[in-house]
């Protein structure tokens, strides 16, 4: 143990000490991040990509990822993307993938360009919709211009789409907490958001979906 110690990489979240008599005692959510490590190590990006659940430890799972695969961050988060928008209420799955948007932010990968990305903002995996959303979306501008941005253009699915998000609360958080929030902040011009509005109510979105684009137009007075 010792010697294993004192070639851990110096960068490791947490350093050294948490490791200390770490393997004595009952089982704990750290020995199961270990393990699935173990099991990520011993696969190529692509398996990878397709093992869940990830880590729980989100600042260890931040990390794991790049560096065991730093050249291919980008094919497990499209994969990450694809898996959600197939099943966004595959809970075990989808559980903690929303750490791809931090490796998006810190410019770790590149923008994805599956739709699920959206889906997953969309369908409150990486904060609930509205004042939490919304915090969060300030907070990550990167993530909030290349992806959020397009929900106008993102069709949604069964189980994430923004009727969906803003069916279950009275105050239709999506619409009128994030989306003004967003304008209020100066983040989006309300000429983006006229726009974006028309777009989508000119394309052939299902009825149901259609409905939330057609009460931010009356929001809007369009």
């Amino acid at each position: 143990m010792a010697s294993w110690l004192g070639g851990l990489r110096e960068d490791y979240p947490g350093g050294h000490g948490q490791f200390i008599d770490a393997w004595t005692g009952r089982l704990r959510g750290g020995h199961w991040d270990a393990a699935t490590a173990v099991l990520l190590g011993a696969k190529t990006a692509g398996q990878a990509a397709r093992v869940w659940p990830i880590p729980e430890d989100q600042a260890f799972a931040r990390w794991i990822y790049p560096a065991f695969f730093p050249d291919e961050v980008a094919e497990i988060v499209e994969r990450w993307s694809a898996d959600f928008a197939s099943n966004p209420t595959h809970w075990d799955r989808n559980r903690g993938r929303a750490v791809m948007y931090e490796w998006i932010e810190s410019g770790v990968v590149e923008t994805p360009r599956h739709d699920g990305a959206v889906l997953m903002l969309v369908g409150g995996w990486a904060a609930d919709p509205g004042r939490p959303l919304l915090g969060w979306l300030l907070a990550r501008p990167k993530v909030t211009a290349g992806i959020f941005t397009r929900i106008f253009s993102t069709p949604g699915v069964r189980g994430a789409s923004l009727e969906q998000a803003d069916h279950a609360s009275v105050d239709h958080p999506m619409r009128t907490v994030v989306v003004p929030g967003l304008v209020t902040a100066g983040v989006w011009k309300r000429g983006f958001v006229v726009e974006g509005t028309r777009s989508a109510l000119s394309g052939d979105l299902p009825a149901y979906q259609r409905r939330w684009f057609a009460r931010l137009a009356s929001d809007l007075g369009v």
